[in-house]
């Protein structure tokens, strides 16, 4: 249920009075004016350029494959400088979460975000979920010292800064500004997030906040700010669905009594659809299902939170019947968006309350690739068919990437420096410890149950010494992204677990592993019956048909035994219960089926002892059955640190190509598959590939091996003591192949020293001569968590 305040009048009452506007004041009246909003969102962290395997989004989105690393504050930063200097009326707005994602924020706690967003002189941001990540006193000490741009959230009602160990956070947030841009007025509204923060909803409360419906806390500031501005924009942190919500309306439950004085009033009144219980109805206590309708007067909404690109940006009509824009511009520093709107502002003797007329609008994305400054090259790219590894060998595209590469923006490089340099001392994150032959993938890619990634994940923290447990258990949405193709860096794993959480041991009864299962498959259920959880050691079915056949509260009588619930097509369901509650008897079943620990099937009476993470076992997500448990021991172990070495203890080509079955820490080679050990073919196949590469590289010219030709300046026929050494007779002679793919180039560029590379670090150059000896990471989907569907 989304939260309501009554008292919203009076957080506006209390809110700061209304600024005074900045800017020209220039006479635009009868005049068509065009507008640049530049739109960021979910930056994450991602100051530095980073690896990933772009998908068919974002090729589609215009991203190059191979024109990584991606991403950057640097490239960032010059396509904001461009783009601004491109249009003469430029607003830059945010959309929240520029906390957490990479390592700088697990050192600097976002001072660089803020420092960086500061310095690109940003007109404001919405507050974002993860903005509270290192707690309520973090964000507001980094808003303090190193925002310059005000931090907005209209929906939230901040305890007072004089109450007793208050963080002031209210001192250093606003629910709206007003931007003076050449005559142009708009105001900017805040909305941040509610869905994803259990610390607002659940005791305790550490953000010290109320929550505010989010259509009333807009409405009320539209209504407020409507009579002096000319236009009227929405930052959102919400959602897409709530965005969507926000302009058309949407329904909800609340209590008759909450609800009732939106549904009497004069205007934009609560429409009654149903009582929850119609016996009980005029009951004030009564639970009332309600339309909330949008809010009438936005021009446009410019979202973010769940990282998607709408492009076209959506043009969705609000109850009055006025054009409302959204658009979503991604995240992880991958796009800039650029929305261009002209506004006819009317003349005096024609202005209403509804104030400017948005009468057309253009959008665009520009993707922070390599070739993020040439788009003829990026249209070359589109136009054409290439395959893997063919385009970086085009002509013109290395000196494309290396022109890009000088006009990143070195204001910003000069800020990031001593970043740079202390993550770099704090923690080593070009250190290699396995190679990827493949993406080991954190979502699901066919079932919808486990991924490759989570079950080593969750295989890491149940085996972890000092946790040895029967099972383990974590939120899939704890592992941020994917492990890709090329050598596994520390760098890397602060991608996939940039959060501090630790492994939690527990001792749950069966009875409260079979909830907590029935759990995940009713959170997996409202999100596409996708697992949102990651087990080792267990094995169980989610049936989301299920959850649904439970949502309808079918009634049933107790005395009948469950006889009364619906009886056809049962077969692979949970048997019927009838529950009783406060509001009424109902038809359930379990969601969870099938449910085995260590191949045995649960035993409700038994004790268990299980892995999770901290986050969860306090009841982050909604795991309330692992919250009310005193079980709880805290371990100290991070997942990161976990993952790492039992990654580390993986078998090696070495073993694999000498037919070990075991590494020497005693792991299996390959996967278990109905009950065999098995390594894949492409594994093997990658193995007898790096050892090719390998024996290539020792092979002997004159004086020197080809490991050291590869990179040996024109003296090589000197100094290897060979008569007419040319490049040909090297090549004809080494004949040395591409060897392992490092993530940016495969290992006989690398040590040759390709520009396309980059820094070639010695780690990276130690793994390319001996990559036989690295850990292979090897993950598969095991089918151990299943579906229904029907």
């Amino acid at each position: 249920m989304r939260r309501l305040l009554l008292g919203l009048l009076c957080a506006l009452t209390c809110a700061s009075c209304m600024p005074v506007m900045e800017g020209q004041e220039i006479d635009l009246r009868g005049q068509e004016v065009r507008l640049t909003l530049l739109h960021t969102s979910d930056i994450h962290s991602r100051l530095i350029p980073y690896d990933f395997a772009p998908l068919k989004t974002d090729t589609d989105l215009g991203i190059i494959p191979e024109a990584g690393p991606f991403g950057g504050a640097t490239r960032m930063g010059a396509v904001l400088k461009r783009e601004r200097a491109r249009s003469e009326r430029v607003l830059h707005l945010d959309s929240g979460d520029c906390f957490q994602g990479a390592p700088i924020f697990n050192v600097f706690s976002g001072e660089a975000e803020f420092r960086f967003l500061s310095k690109m002189k940003l007109d404001a941001a919405v507050i974002g979920n993860h903005e509270f990540d290192a707690g309520l006193l973090n964000f507001v000490q980094k808003a303090r010292d190193f925002a310059n741009f005000p931090l907005m959230a209209a929906n939230y009602a901040w305890d007072s800064p004089k109450d007793p160990g208050n963080a002031e956070a209210a001192l250093n947030s606003s629910p709206y500004v007003i931007r003076n841009v050449q005559g142009l007025k708009v105001g900017i509204i805040g909305m941040a997030n509610i869905s994803s923060l259990n610390s607002i909803v659940e005791g305790g409360n550490s953000l010290q906040v109320t929550p505010l419906e989010q259509n009333e806390a807009a409405r009320a500031y539209v209504e407020m700010l409507r009579p002096v501005v000319d236009l009227i924009v929405v930052v959102s942190h919400l959602g897409l669905t709530e965005d969507q919500d926000l302009i058309r309306g949407y329904e909800a439950y609340y209590e008759y009594e909450r609800a009732r004085p939106f549904i009497e009033r004069d205007h934009d009144r609560w429409q009654v659809l149903e009582w929850a219980d119609p016996d009980l109805e005029g009951n004030p206590k009564a639970v009332v299902k309600v339309f909330i309708p949008g809010v009438s007067g936005l021009d446009v909404v410019l979202g973010g939170h769940l990282h998607v690109v709408l492009n076209p940006p959506q043009q969705l009509a609000d109850p009055s019947g006025r054009k409302v824009i959204l658009a979503h511009s991604g995240a992880f520093a991958k796009y800039v968006g650029r929305l261009d709107v002209v506004v006819k502002v009317p003349k005096d003797e024609e202005r209403t309350v509804d104030g400017a007329e948005v009468v057309s609008t253009a959008y665009r994305v520009s993707p922070l690739d390599g070739m993020w400054c040439n788009d003829a090259m990026r249209a070359y790219y589109q136009d054409n068919f290439w395959e893997p590894g063919q385009f970086i060998n085009a002509p013109g595209v290395r000196e494309a990437l290396a022109k890009c590469q000088q006009q990143e923006d070195r204001e910003t490089t000069d800020l990031l420096q001593p970043y740079l340099l202390g993550m770099d001392a704090n923690l080593q994150l070009t250190t290699i410890f396995s190679y990827a032959p493949s993406d080991v993938s954190r979502r699901n890619t066919s079932t919808g149950g486990d991924s490759p990634l989570g079950n080593i994940t969750a295989d890491s923290m149940r085996k972890r010494r000092a946790v040895e447990a029967e099972m383990a258990l974590t939120n899939s949405l704890g592992i941020r992204d994917s492990l890709y193709t090329g050598v596994v860096t520390q760098e890397s794993m602060f991608n996939v677990f940039p959060f501090e959480n630790t492994i939690n041991i527990m001792y749950l009864s069966g009875t409260e592993i079979q909830e907590m299962f029935d759990f995940v498959a009713e959170r997996s259920a409202e999100r596409g019956c996708v697992s949102q959880a990651q087990i080792s050691g267990a094995r169980f079915t989610m049936d989301c048909a299920q959850v649904q056949l439970n949502d309808l509260r079918i009634p049933c009588t107790p005395s009948k035994n469950a006889t009364d619930c619906p009886q056809e097509g049962r077969e692979g369901h949970a048997p019927w219960q009838c529950l009783q509650g406060q509001d009424g008897d109902r038809c359930y079943a379990h969601p969870a089926t099938d449910v085995s620990i260590n191949g045995s099937p649960i035993n409700p009476n038994g004790m268990y002892r299980v892995a999770v993470n901290d986050y969860i076992a306090k009841g982050g997500s909604g795991f309330s059955v692992l919250k009310r448990n005193t079980t709880r021991v805290e371990t100290g172990i991070s997942l990161r640190d976990s993952l790492i070495g039992y990654m580390q203890g993986f078998c090696n080509c070495d073993d694999i190509n000498a037919g070990r079955t075991t590494s020497s820490t005693g792991e299996h080679c390959g996967t278990l598959v109905e009950g065999q050990w098995v390594v894949s073919p492409q594994i093997i196949n990658y193995c007898k590939q790096a050892q090719e590469f390998e024996d290539a590289l020792a092979r002997k010219l004159g004086d020197c091996s080809c490991r050291e030709l590869l990179s040996l300046p024109e003296d090589a026929a000197e100094r290897c003591n060979v008569e007419g050494l040319t490049p040909e007779k090297i090549r004809d002679a080494c004949n040395v192949p591409q060897g392992p793919y490092t993530g940016r180039c495969h290992c006989r560029d690398a040590l040759a020293g390709a520009q396309e590379c980059g820094s070639v670090t010695l780690q990276l150059r130690n793994f390319c001569e001996n990559p036989t000896t690295m850990p292979v990471a090897n993950a598969i989907e095991d089918g151990r968590i299943g579906r229904k569907v029907k």
